[in-house]
């Protein structure tokens, strides 16, 4: 009984050590075990260990796409100081804005030097405020006073600055969310929640419920109802001779910056809206201005005119369209701008100390939906394309 124990004893010990001797009962073929393989993905059968448990998770993730290992975006947020206004403004509400030449005339509604009427939104440019009887007052640069609040809080998030061009498309997030277990809506809710503008990987996509579904995780994913894709591609476009150029997609809302065949920096911004959007082309910037007034009105009765002051940090590349800051409320990654590409005041700031005049501005709409605009006849004089206070933007 003892002589059997100890025989026992002996082929379990061999049979635990890696390459131990075994006999196959299929083919009675003796083998020599392998060990498992260090983690990592093997294409093919490296013949000297077996690519099983953590080699073959993580051969099933690349077989869905994903990396081994998963690293975060080559990004950060660029310095948070880029997004103070160089100028304070205020906030005029109600209908028609009178002007007056006084602090004493704007307190007593004496006759005003000037009325701006309408019911679109206008800020104010501040060099003074002043509270009497529980009303605000400002003085304007050009000296005018006019009842007003100066607004302290404005959009302070930021879009990325690379230090690598990404291997994979990303996505921002434009809204609060749960991502999806799988692509649909009728799935469960991960615990992993995103932030309104969260930044997010993207390894591949496809199409469910009427929406782009972005596979952003084994196991994760997020819908394109609430999140934009930006597209990285270091090709540059047709049109564009120098390794530096802006890059404005209008289905999705982005915009990326590329220079030397590098993903420079990237962000959500707001196109034009309805029958003033954004015009697809490649064109170049023709001027730069730091802070300017920017007004217009599309109405025939001119009802939703539109007045801002101290509109900051504007490149102007096609007629009165510029890429600009907003500080008024503002979604991005919603088309709703009068033509002009909006951006956050921190992103916008970047923008305009990056670019030179003459810097490409690539426009372009894979979807198809936004009109090519007309081209201008040959022989066709010049047209005045920029006045310092344009009567259109925004």
């Amino acid at each position: 009984m003892l002589k059997f124990a100890l025989i026992v004893l002996l082929f379990a010990l061999i049979s635990t050590v890696p390459g131990a001797l075994a006999v196959d009962a299929a083919d009675g073929q003796a083998h020599y075990d392998l060990p498992l393989c260090l983690p990592g993905h093997y294409q093919t059968d490296p013949g000297d260990c077996l690519p099983l448990g953590p080699s073959q998770s993580i051969r099933e993730m690349a077989e869905q796409g994903f990396p081994y290992p998963m690293r975060g975006l080559s990004a950060r947020r660029p310095d948070a100081s880029l997004s103070e206004l160089p100028e304070p403004v205020a906030l005029v509400t109600g209908g028609n804005t009178p002007f007056y030449a006084s602090l004493d005339d704007a307190m007593a509604g004496a006759t005003p030097v000037r009325t701006i009427v309408g019911e679109g939104g206008r800020y104010v440019s501040v060099t003074e405020s002043v509270q009497a009887g529980g009303r605000t007052f400002v003085r304007t640069k050009k000296g005018e006073w006019v009842e007003a609040t100066p607004i302290w809080g404005w959009p302070r998030w930021q879009g990325l600055e690379f230090f690598a061009t990404p291997n994979h498309n990303f996505g921002f997030t434009i809204d609060d969310i749960y991502s999806y277990s799988e692509p649909s809506f009728i799935s469960n809710q991960t615990e992993n929640f995103y932030k309104k503008y969260d930044s997010f990987p993207i390894y591949s996509w496809e199409e469910a419920e009427g929406f782009t579904w972005y596979h952003v995780a084994p196991g994760e994913w997020i819908p394109s109802l609430k999140s934009r894709m930006v597209r990285v591609d270091t090709h540059r476009p047709d049109g564009v001779d120098r390794d530096r150029w802006i890059a404005i997609d209008l289905e999705q809302q982005t915009l990326a910056v590329y220079e030397d065949g590098e993903l420079r920096f990237a962000t959500v911004i707001a196109s034009g809206a309805g029958q003033a959007y954004s015009d697809p082309g490649v064109y170049e910037v023709y001027h730069k201005v730091e802070l300017h007034t920017m007004q217009g009105s599309y109405a025939m009765d001119k009802s939703d005119f539109f007045y801002y002051e101290n509109v900051p940090w504007a490149l102007y590349y096609n007629h009165a369209q510029a890429i600009h800051a907003v500080y008024w409320p503002a979604v991005l990654g919603i088309p709703q701008s009068h033509g002009c590409i909006n951006m956050f005041p921190g992103d916008a700031n970047w923008l305009f100390h990056w670019a030179e005049l003459g810097e490409y501005v690539y426009v372009f709409d894979p979807s198809g939906k936004t009109p090519l605009p007309t081209p201008t006849p040959m022989g066709t004089p010049p047209q005045p394309i920029y006045t310092p206070t344009p009567s259109s933007g925004g």
